[in-house]
């Protein structure tokens, strides 16, 4: 009996509240609530709009609710706990997503990009750490670097590492210094600042680099800003959610580009809802806004998706292209063991694609950098960036004519120069080995002269971008620690791609 009346007691006590909430909202103009999706992330500036009070107020209009889990970043454990269906959605980098979800053979699509770091994500440090301003000059072991584990930071160290060949970096760890997050890393330069031996270099993200670099006066060394489509943050949904609930996934995306143009047409709301959100002042948010770019519908749907806005105008799938330049990265310094075999099993984009007719988008569209005729002189002004990391451009032997192997290089340089380095020129310099000077000269220049008009005529590169220069066998490269010499003068006959600005 005692069981039955405390049964009745709580049943009464929950119907009531039932019947209270159902009166309110049948009395007013909200919805009941019907659906709840359950996302995590952190606290990173670029996902501040899915927080936002006008993301929140959209989306109960429509009985929607969003429940969030800062996990700190800790991108290991929310692949997990999405993997288990803990999360109807998770937003993270396209790299942490290719390093941790492979393990759980991707549990989830991207079914659309939020932003990319443009300076966001840096390396900073002394100003004597590059004396030749050239990236290249990181290749030193002896450097004391900070950073945090698993993480943007991370990969932007392996990217370079990757790119412009720093061998010494990636053949020896001993100037790896790994940290638990940006905040700790920004602590140690502030130590480095009084004590310079306790570090050289420190990779950051924001508000950290700002802070860096106006309060401790370092400079910064290499950023996000440097490059395009490595450091791009998506939303990732569960398989489950795509086939059970793809109306969530709709009303989801289309309330948040409509509060992403909202915002990008009051900019002072704007400035002050990230700066609530972050819990930093309004100034260091108008800093950080210019290092992140956000993607509204129609750069999503033309430069990432590959879906024209409309007829015969054209379009890119540049998330395919990122998760080819991520994986690449990540498998040369085996962050991860093998290729991603099809990428189009990672994405989705029915939804980017169901919106596009209903969906009025505004936002800022990006253009193609086009790039004037320089004199030789103008060109001998520019400052050399560095030299990127190739593997050896191959041709038949003793001509200018490009083998096979030596194409299918060529085109590689090729999509990173159009995706992840648009914006330098390029100097196309052309080696031989060791012989007749007269002759090495010739036959460099028109090895060199043969590259430039491939990246031209089959991939469209701006020809004002691209200067080819023959230099014979004068410059040998520089052996590396442990190579034999076998090995050294076969690297002597080369094609280097040296970035300009």
């Amino acid at each position: 009996m005692f069981f039955i009346i405390a049964l009745f007691a709580l049943l009464a006590y929950f119907g009531k509240i039932f019947l209270f909430d159902k009166k309110q909202a049948d009395t007013s103009d909200a919805k009941k609530i019907t659906k709840t999706l359950n996302w995590a992330g952190d606290s990173y500036l670029g996902y501040a709009f899915l927080h936002s009070v006008e993301m929140k107020k959209q989306l109960a209009r429509k009985g929607f609710a969003l429940k969030f889990d800062d996990d700190g970043g800790n991108y290991e454990q929310r692949l997990e706990k999405f993997n288990d269906g803990a999360y109807d959605f998770i937003v993270l980098p396209i790299n942490s997503y290719i390093e941790h979800g492979m393990k759980f053979k991707f549990p989830g699509v991207i079914v659309s990009a939020i932003c990319e770091s443009k300076g966001a994500d840096a390396i900073v440090g002394f100003s004597d750490v590059l004396p030749n301003q050239k990236i290249n000059d990181l290749n030193n072991s002896n450097l004391v670097i900070y950073y945090t584990g698993k993480s943007p930071s991370a990969f932007l160290l392996d990217l370079t590492i990757s790119d412009f060949d720093l061998d010494n970096l990636e053949n020896d760890a001993s100037w790896r210094h790994e940290l638990g997050g940006s905040a700790e890393v920004y602590k140690k330069a502030k130590e480095a600042t009084k004590d310079r031996n306790v570090g050289d270099a420190f990779v950051m993200w924001e508000p950290d680099v700002s802070r860096a670099i106006n309060k401790l006066g370092m400079k910064k060394l290499w950023g996000s800003d440097k490059f395009s489509g490595y450091i791009i943050d998506v939303i990732v949904f569960h398989r489950d959610a795509v086939a059970k609930n793809p109306e969530s996934i709709s009303t989801l995306l289309k309330t948040y580009f409509r509060v992403l143009n909202y915002y990008e047409s009051r900019t002072d709301e704007m400035t002050e809802q990230l700066a609530n959100i972050s819990k930093i002042d309004n100034s260091e948010v108008e800093t950080m806004i210019k290092n992140i770019e956000w993607f509204s519908l129609s750069q999503n749907c033309q430069q990432l998706f590959d879906i024209p806005m409309a007829i015969g105008m054209p379009s890119n799938d540049g998330i395919i292209n990122s998760i080819y330049a991520c994986s690449d990265v990540m498998r040369r310094v085996k962050t991860i063991d093998q290729d991603i075999d099809d990428p189009f099993r990672l994405i989705n984009s029915s939804f980017l694609e169901e919106i596009k007719s209903s969906e009025t988008s505004s936002g800022s569209q990006s253009t193609v950098k086009s790039f004037n005729v320089l004199s030789d002189k103008e060109w001998t002004k520019l400052n050399e960036i560095g030299t990127m990391r190739v593997e050896p451009v191959t041709f038949q032997s003793g001509t200018s004519q490009l083998d096979y192997q030596g194409e299918e290089i060529v085109d590689k340089v090729a999509l990173m120069l159009l995706n992840n380095y648009p914006d330098y020129r390029v100097v196309i310099r052309g080696h031989t080995g060791k012989g007749d000077e007269e002759a090495n000269m010739k036959l460099s220049t028109e090895r060199a002269n043969v590259v430039r008009s491939r990246l031209i005529a089959v991939h469209g590169v701006d020809p004002n971008r691209l200067l080819s220069k023959g230099l014979g066998d004068k410059y040998p490269p520089v052996q590396k620690a442990g190579e034999n010499i076998r090995a050294f003068y076969l690297r002597w006959a080369r094609v280097e791609f040296v970035l300009m600005q």
